[in-house]
């Protein structure tokens, strides 16, 4: 018998030390980079290094001012309105709970329960950038939901992913994990 989604795994893994470490040393990298550039040419690499900060302020000011306008918009929903909201019997729960507890974490630095709807576009709505959906959140999900990532591109959802419920069912038609050793 299957346990309840309530008893995920947690929100993230263990970072392995060779991450780290690889990670140290990419920074160490673009630091050392940066200020060979600062040396070699001071005015230009000042100059865009202001511009991008800059850039990267307002841009991140109007995604916050965004997000927080959504979120007070919709400031009585809960996890217990968005699951009405599916047809959850065609549905595997602890995709939808991962799903939305990923999300939710991905957009805890504007809001922290941002109340989801199955309807919000990913990158139109909410904002999330295709990099860190390819990248970090997928992962995540697949790992918590008992899903693998193997041969995504069989899948009838492959590349129309757009919405809060497409990347719930995305992941629902993905195979599960042999043994779904948390499960």
């Amino acid at each position: 018998m299957n346990r309840p989604p309530r008893h995920m795994p947690p929100m993230k893994p263990p970072v392995a030390r060779w991450k780290r470490a690889l990670a140290l040393s990419s920074v160490a990298m673009l630091v050392g980079t940066y200020l060979w550039l600062l040396w070699k040419w001071p005015l230009p690499t000042l100059a865009l290094s202001i511009l991008v900060l800059v850039v990267s302020a307002f841009q991140n000011r109007r995604r916050r001012l965004h997000l927080h306008a959504m979120a007070e918009s919709r400031a009585r929903e809960s996890i217990c309105t968005f699951v009405r909201s599916l047809p959850i019997r065609t549905l595997d729960p602890w995709v939808v709970r991962a799903v939305f507890e990923q999300l939710q974490d991905y957009l805890r630095d504007c809001h922290m329960a941002f109340p989801l709807r199955h309807s919000d576009r990913l990158v139109e709505d909410l904002r999330i950038d295709p990099d860190d959906l390819d990248e970090s959140l997928i992962w995540d999900i697949a790992r918590r939901s008992g899903r693998r990532l193997s041969n995504c591109r069989a899948n009838p959802h492959y590349g129309r992913v757009t919405t809060v419920e497409a990347l719930i069912r995305f992941f629902c038609a993905q195979p599960k994990m042999n043994g779904r050793g948390h499960r």
